[in-house]
């Protein structure tokens, strides 16, 4: 047997298991990408909203999109001519609300203090009253994930310097080329064709409503934007963070910044340190969560992987340069305690990093 058809049997038994135990896993999509074939592509158990699970489902994925949009500012700004270490209200004008002299370094490392509003609180709140949350970032929590503000400065910024939407400009720059613009969907009528794909968790939920529950409800699709994810297959996930990888190997891919501008803001030696938004030791370049086996992601993955979580649906995203390798997983459940989210995933990450050879 090859080991990768050892590995699509590994991931299918590892999603099953963690279906039939049905803790915040009631259902699970996963994909891989190898040297930049997909290898493994699967769905297994239950889906919130219509059939069972499957590849083709989408899934608002948050957090593991996040990165794509830092990314896709560093291309910007690369290609207007200016750098990573400029003061960003010198070539923009920026909202009252954002720290004076920060760089695209800072945003994307989150050393902004642009902690406030969560996300969670932004999509609780109606969209007339959202300016007031904006208003009220008061930078007090110092440097901390930015779960929603600095994806506004960097649709801000994109919308300047190019003149278009951003979600406009994604797709053209950066989706399409690589030819991933029907399973990957931001707002509007794309998104609301796409409706009967779109999937929700159905597991794990508290007793609370959460936004992600109305999902599916034509206002909700609309939202979709770089702030705040897309909706996304796992088997379009892998391949993002195979163009991320292809970058880190030195070669060049739409939409993403050029080799030696993105090693640059990977070779950032900043510390780990405790992030207050997520309570844990946390880390980040180029929008990018790094040194994964110290953020309670994976102890399993090689040196230079970097990567993302998502928050209360239990998604994450990497590509693991030493073996050439994307991952994506999706598991349908829900759940605002960490352990229930990082025990499963890591024993899925595990047997699954562990089963693909390193290069």
């Amino acid at each position: 047997m090859t080991y990768e058809s050892n590995l699509e049997t590994v991931s299918k038994s590892l999603i099953g298991e963690l279906t039939n135990e049905g803790i915040f896993a009631a259902g699970g999509q996963l994909a891989v990408d190898i040297n930049g074939d997909c290898a493994v592509d699967i769905g297994v158990g239950e889906a919130g909203g219509g059939p069972g699970m499957t590849p083709d489902c989408l899934h608002n994925v948050y957090c593991i999109f996040k990165p794509m949009s830092y990314l896709l500012l560093a291309y910007v700004l690369e290609n207007n001519g200016f750098g990573p270490d400029e003061p960003l209200d010198r070539i923009v004008d920026l909202p009252p609300w954002v720290p004076k002299d920060l760089t695209y370094r800072q945003l994307a490392s989150h050393d902004a203090a642009l902690a406030e509003p969560t996300a969670y609180t932004w999509r609780s709140t109606p969209p007339d009253e959202r300016q007031v949350l904006l208003n009220r970032i008061s930078g007090n929590l110092g440097p901390a994930y930015s779960d929603i503000s600095g994806g506004l400065v960097i649709e801000h910024i994109i919308e300047y310097l190019t003149k278009q939407p951003p979600t406009q400009f994604c797709t053209e720059v950066l989706l399409e080329p690589l030819g991933l613009s029907d399973d990957i969907f931001f707002g509007g009528q794309s998104a609301l064709a796409a409706r009967s794909r779109i999937r929700v968790p159905i597991i794990g939920l508290p007793v609370d409503p959460l936004p992600m529950l109305t999902e599916l409800l034509p206002t909700r699709i609309c939202e979709a934007r770089l702030a705040l994810g897309v909706f996304a297959t796992m088997r379009s996930m892998t391949r993002l963070y195979a163009a991320v990888g292809e970058v880190m190997d030195g070669n060049t891919q739409p939409g993403l910044p050029s080799p030696p501008l993105l090693q640059n803001l990977l070779d950032d030696d900043r510390p780990l340190r405790h992030d207050p938004i997520l309570d844990r030791p946390a880390k980040w370049a180029a929008g990018l969560m790094t040194d994964l086996n110290l953020q309670g992601i994976t102890k399993n993955a090689g040196p230079g992987t970097v990567g993302h979580t998502a928050g209360l649906a239990n998604s994450v995203a990497l590509h693991d340069p030493s073996r050439k390798a994307s991952i994506a997983v999706y598991l349908n459940g829900v759940s605002v305690e960490d352990d229930d989210h990082i025990i499963p995933r890591q024993q899925l990450l595990k047997e699954v990093i562990n089963a693909i050879p390193r290069s």
